[in-house]
């Protein structure tokens, strides 16, 4: 009678699984209540499994007048061969749900869902306005429908596993796993695919039809590559066939045959094409070509060169790893032959460099800890070569300039030793002066640490009056390596610095200087006097080491290292201290006005230090004499054979030279000392309360105002030192920033002459204090630097930049430069920035004039419209009348692409560079440059 079966449901409410009890006619349900039965299980359960089976629970359903007819039952045994049930072509089950109603025939060979319908099969999942769900022919058809206006709505949305497909319509063969697809817009790693038709095999390829392809996420997107056929690979690329660009739905009179369009979700091995150029000193190049391995998911490598027509050449290395949960690092090293000046093709001068940079950090967080920082480089490496080349990720190569000094290198292992107060580190470092071409290593660095332990605070948390005795303990041994020879002769100016090559290692090894240092602070705290603390400590050094100097007199009455005496020998040295400090606070209360009170905090400190006289001890001092003219008993001058006058020591006036001078951690102190230290810190802060102020607020008025010196009450003369003095303050409601120290020199300075036949005056320090002549003293050395960004909204949104840094999908390596410069990080929500800096220095030393230098930086940006960005960075030294390397930069958003310009207009490093390419990674060759490096011809 009935061929389709239908279950009306109010709408947004979702379609139940379970069975639902049912009222008919009863005469209806006297003919059919076992067909019902089974109809009813079936279709309302709303889901299929690989064969239809009789739903384990029963149904419920209105009681029968008639009782139901009694069957007999078989006589017949059950066979015992048992058939294997026929396997279906579905292989898993259909879970589907509607908002609006439900419809299937009676043999629940098909299915129709109404509002927001939903199927999941597997990791098939399609969301539609309309699905039909059709088991004989083993396919899911899905489209939307028309609104009271005519709009399509609830279009077909196909998920299969990690892909996304939204389609007008679709048809789905689960058997075959094989779809048919109209207008569908996909997604393929960040690029998007439209097609007019589509279809899908087995292996999840799309064919498809009058396609385009782009970045984009316009509905009209700003670029896009035409194809008239096209077949996308999951997870590898897509390929087609004829194609055209299009900008701005303009096409292009400019096409291809066919082409190939990665579209991994994994990197993979590739040749890295070359850029080119001409230099005046190198002549024409091939820079950074070369091939990328994908050696792993975890391990990368790149192998660049450069190849210039002037017979030079590069080579590149770079590489990153990382091992999850465990650590991640890159190695870069980079080897360089170039011509020397003369500029000659066939010149046979060449100078050959080398750098090394690996960058290793831990990212667990056990009891032991390996991370490493090396940067080292031969001393000509920034003059001959340029380092934004060869290097990824160039222009973030913050650790490396071509007007770098300096570099250092640490490599270090540190384990903590669980339940225990102890730790131990061992380091290799490296520090290098390109000028001076100086090279310290510290080969190795051993320390290990005990943290303070109070050994009389109970267990049982019971206070005690020596509940805050403590004692720690450390130790660090090094070996330090040099080339630095010192003066190796008494005439000598400057230290010899020896080339620092493979041949000298050997030596500069064995003559590296060996040292260990260990302390014992012992410490004590507690209440006096109410509102003081008293802290009294007592430190014991102790520094051991394999060899010792003696010293004798030249012919000329100079000292000298006679010998070095071999053989391990330990100093011993300890001093005491004490120190008593307070806080005391003044709160002063406004009746009237917005300010409310301003209060000022003072911190004095005093305390006492006491170091024995050491130079008594002669494995640590040895006792020396100068040397004077010989004379007889008339006061003339005794010479020897050679008319040279004879020297010898004057025996009242002894000093004492260390026999571990020039040692890894120096010999042992000089003389007596009992110095009385005085500090004296203060800030001032007021709360303010305007009108539309509901609490008042606290603003500081003075961050930091100290004072400190020390009397030494045991030395000879010139007990007072010098006074340093420190401040640091907000000014005009937290606009600037101004820090200012400086030292003051209490003693008197009065020129002296020097030589009375040519009238020449020396500078010498007095004893006797300045403010005896009514003076303050004299200032040695003084700074002041003054801050700000003058864009309030730029000021507050320092930490929040640093902290979208942290959060975005940048490599690792950006995001360090970035948080480390966020000034480099152009920010189109701020319509403009301006860092302001200056910095004075001042100095007077003895027998020096007084000299200032100054300068002033400036950095920032300002939007020249919502897209458009204007970047600036500039400097100027006073004192030698030059600007620092000023750079300009413009940046428009073009929202899938974006352009950019950075210019240095005058100066050592003149240079250029114009880009405009597309956003996304996939297309980073889809780009227009043009650059024009400060040591290019082109």
């Amino acid at each position: 009678m009935f061929n389709v079966f239908a279950i009306t449901l109010r709408k947004n409410v979702n379609f139940s699984l379970k069975a639902k009890n049912l009222t008919f006619n009863p005469v209806f349900v006297r003919h059919f209540s076992i067909l019902l039965f089974f109809l009813i299980s079936t279709v309302a359960a709303a889901q299929v499994e690989p064969r239809v089976k009789t739903p384990q629970e029963v149904i419920s359903v209105p009681n029968d007048s008639i009782p139901p007819l009694a069957v007999a039952k078989d006589t017949l045994k059950s066979d015992t061969v048992k058939t294997p049930p026929p396997k279906g072509d579905i292989e898993t089950t259909i879970n589907y749900s509607a908002k609006d109603s439900i419809r299937a025939t009676l043999d629940n060979q098909m299915v129709w869902l109404y509002g927001d319908a939903k199927i999941k099969y597997g990791e098939i999942e399609l969301e539609a306005e309309e699905i039909i769900i059709d088991y004989a022919n083993n396919t899911l058809t899905a489209h939307g429908r028309r609104d009271s206006l005519g709009h399509r709505v609830g279009y077909p949305i196909f998920k299969n596993g990690a892909e996304l497909y939204e389609t007008k319509d679709i048809v789905y063969n689960f058997k075959t796993r094989r779809a048919r697809i109209s207008e569908v817009v996909t997604t393929q790693g960040e690029g998007y695919v439209s097609s007019r038709a589509a279809f899908k095999n087995e292996k999840n390829e799309v064919l498809s039809l009058h396609n385009s392809y782009t970045t984009c996420n316009l509905e009209h997107p700003h670029f896009r590559i035409i194809s008239s056929k096209a077949k996308a690979i999951p997870h590898d690329k897509i390929v087609s066939g004829p194609f055209y660009f299009e900008f701005n739905e303009i096409p292009l009179p400019i096409g291809f045959l066919f082409g190939m369009f990665p579209s991994p979700r994994k990197s993979s091995s590739g040749i890295i094409f070359p850029s080119y150029g001409e230099e005046r000193r190198r002549g024409f190049n091939l820079r950074n070509g070369g091939y990328f391995f994908d050696i792993s998911e975890y391990v990368k490598l790149a192998l660049t060169g450069d190849i210039y027509s002037k017979g030079g050449h590069a080579v590149y290395a770079n590489s990153s790893y990382l091992k999850r949960y465990a650590y991640s690092g890159t190695v870069n090293f980079a080897y360089s032959r170039n011509s020397d000046t003369d500029d000659k093709i066939e010149t046979n001068n060449y100078t050959e460099d080398f750098r090394l940079t690996w960058s290793h950090s831990p990212q667990s967080k056990g009891n032991g800890r390996f991370s490493a920082s090396v940067n080292a480089a031969t001393s000509t490496f920034n003059r001959n070569n340029f380092l934004s080349y060869g290097s990824p990720n160039a222009q973030y190569t913050a650790s490396l300039s071509n007007i770098s000094t300096k570099l250092s290198s640490n490599v270090s292992y540190s384990h903590r030793f669980a339940g225990t107060p102890f730790t131990m580190a061992l380091n290799a470092s490296h520090n290098q002066d390109i000028v001076t071409k100086n090279v310290d290593l510290a080969l190795p660095t051993l320390t290990a640490n005990m943290t303070n332990i109070y050994p009389f605070q109970k267990k049982s948390g019971e206070t005690g009056p020596l509940d805050n005795f403590s004692l720690s303990y450390s130790l660090t041994a090094q070996n330090r390596v040099t080339n630095n020879l010192g003066r190796r002769t008494i005439t000598a100016t400057q230290d010899s610095i020896a080339p620092f090559t493979a041949a000298n290692f050997t030596r500069f090894f064995a003559d590296g200087r060996k040292g260990i240092r260990q302390s014992v602070p012992i410490s004590y705290s507690f209440k006096a006097f109410k509102y003081f603390t008293m802290s009294p400590s007592i430190s014991v050094e102790a520094k051991s080491y394999w060899e010792k100097l003696d010293y004798d007199y030249n012919s000329r009455g100079q000292v000298y290292v006679r010998d070095t005496t071999n053989g391990f020998n330990t100093i011993v040295n300890y001093s005491v201290s004490t120190s008593l400090t307070t806080r005391m606070y003044g709160t002063y209360f406004f009746k009237k006005g917005k300010v409310k009170a301003i209060r000022h905090v003072v911190n004095p400190s005093v305390s006492f230090g006491y170091t024995p006289d050491f130079t008594g001890n002669r494995n640590y001092f040895a006792i020396l004499f100068p040397q004077i003219e010989q004379k007889d008993e008339d006061g003339n001058v005794v010479l020897d054979s050679d008319g040279n006058p004879i020297l010898v020591p004057d025996k009242s006036r002894p000093y004492y030279k260390s026999r571990h001078e020039g040692s890894v951690y120096g010999g042992s102190t000089t003389g007596r000392s009992g110095s009385i230290g005085f500090s004296l810190g203060n800030n001032v802060e007021m709360k303010v309360q305007g009108a539309q102020d509901s609490v008042a607020r606290k603003v500081m008025l003075l961050n930091n105002l100290s004072f400190n010196t020390s009397y030494n009450l045991m030395a000879d003369s010139f007990k007072l030192a010098p006074i340093g003095i420190a401040a640091n303050t907000n000014i005009l409601d937290n606009m600037f920033n101004l820090n200012a120290s400086a030292t003051l020199d209490p003693y008197v300075y009065e020129d002296t002459i020097a030589n009375v036949e040519t009238g020449r005056t020396i500078e010498r320090r007095m004893k006797q204090y300045a403010w005896n002549k009514g003076k303050a003293g004299r200032i040695t050395s003084a700074t002041v630097a003054i801050s700000t960004n003058l864009n309030p909204k730029a000021r507050d949104k320092n930490n929040s930049t640093r902290d979208k840094i942290s959060k975005s999908d940048l490599p690792q390596q950006e995001k360090d430069f970035l948080i480390e410069n966020p000034d480099a990080y152009v920010d189109f929500d701020i319509p403009w920035s301006l860092n302001l800096s200056y910095n004075a220095a001042y100095s007077h030393p003895v027998n020096a004039a007084a000299r200032i230098t100054q300068t002033v930086t400036a950095n920032g940006d300002f939007s020249l419209s919502k897209q458009w960005k204007f970047t600036y960075s500039t400097g100027y030294h006073f004192e030698d009348g030059e600007f620092s390397i000023t750079q300009l930069g413009i940046n428009r958003d073009l929202h899938c692409w974006t352009m950019s310009v950075n210019w240095t207009p005058f100066g050592q490093f003149q240079q250029f560079y114009f880009v405009i390419n597309v956003k996304s990674s996939l297309l980073q060759d889809l780009k227009l440059e043009r650059r024009k490096p400060f040591f290019d011809n082109l």
